[in-house]
């Protein structure tokens, strides 16, 4: 029993010191980017712990998360590569780096979701964006509130989450509670949810147990127009995960997309991607093969 709050005490010292790391990391990138005038959006936890230094040492990151204009791509992966990182996975929505000179890779994306999944484009997001000079070493494009809760929600749904024990929940209760979102307001944003392709998803989300005595949550809940059809593809979501011990089914994201046609675009583009991952791998390791018997 003693030695519980030593335990915590190291966990939060190491929380804290790779935060810090991060966002060191995350300054060299965003410097690097503006003298090339590319003007990135951090995502996510980095922009978690630039906007609110109460969560350094509370919450953990395995990654840093941005987002840059597909025309700036390039450019961008030009900066990281000068700081010498490689791509070593790429997706739908964007590639992965990393370096043997630091612990934690970057994300870089060019679409917020993969897989074509809702609606939240990322010339969108730009457009809605405030420059925000105040959070890391050059200007950032800082994403609007409503943005941030509705790529947290996209998030959590497209990630499986669980609502047992989850980042993407916890920075989604964390945003809640910052008094962002006034009660008036929850029209609005249900509308915005609407036009993102996120009305099914955000129900998923603010719909659970967990959210029922919560005002904005309930309020938003209830301005979103969920018609009989989403209500039962939600419960359906519901059940399967339930039937899964807590975890969302591998077609959770897609049930939850904006629509049946929607969806099946989803789900045809996952199935297609992991199909030409599976084939490449297969190659690499016929060379593989290969080059030990040679």
């Amino acid at each position: 029993m003693p030695k519980a709050k030593p335990d915590r005490e190291n966990t939060r010292l190491r929380t804290a010191l790779v935060g810090e790391l991060a966002l060191r990391l995350a300054n060299q990138v965003i410097e690097g980017c503006a003298e090339r005038d590319v003007t990135l959006m951090p995502l996510k936890g980095v922009l978690l712990l630039g906007r609110w230094p109460a969560l350094r040492g509370r919450r953990g990151l395995v990654d840093i998360d941005l987002l840059a204009r597909a025309s700036d791509f390039e450019t961008v992966t030009g900066v990281l590569r000068a700081l010498g990182f490689e791509p070593t996975v790429q997706s739908s929505a964007g590639s992965t780096f990393s370096s043997e000179a630091w612990p934690l890779s970057i994300d870089l994306h060019h679409d917020l979701f993969p897989h074509a999944l809702f609606r939240m484009s990322t010339e969108g997001v730009f457009s809605r964006a405030e420059l925000d000079a105040s959070l890391f070493a050059a200007p950032v494009a800082r994403m609007s509130d409503e943005d941030l809760l509705a790529h947290l929600i996209g998030h959590f749904v497209k990630g499986r989450g669980t609502f047992r024990e989850d980042t993407s929940l916890d920075d989604i209760r964390w945003l809640l509670e910052q008094d962002l979102f006034r009660l008036e307001r929850a029209g609005a944003l249900a509308a915005h949810f609407r036009e993102l392709g996120l009305k099914r998803a955000a129900g998923y989300v603010l719909g659970h147990d967990s959210f029922r005595d919560e005002r904005i949550p309930s309020a938003v809940l209830g301005s979103l127009r969920l018609s009989r059809l989403d209500r039962i593809t939600i419960a359906i979501a519901y059940l399967g995960t339930k039937s899964n011990g807590g975890s969302p089914r591998w077609w959770t994201p897609h049930l939850l997309d904006r629509g049946f046609l929607a969806g099946s675009r989803s789900l045809f583009t996952h199935a297609d991607e992991a199909r030409r991952r599976y084939i490449a791998a297969l190659a690499e390791g016929g060379k593989s093969m290969s080059r030990a018997g040679s």
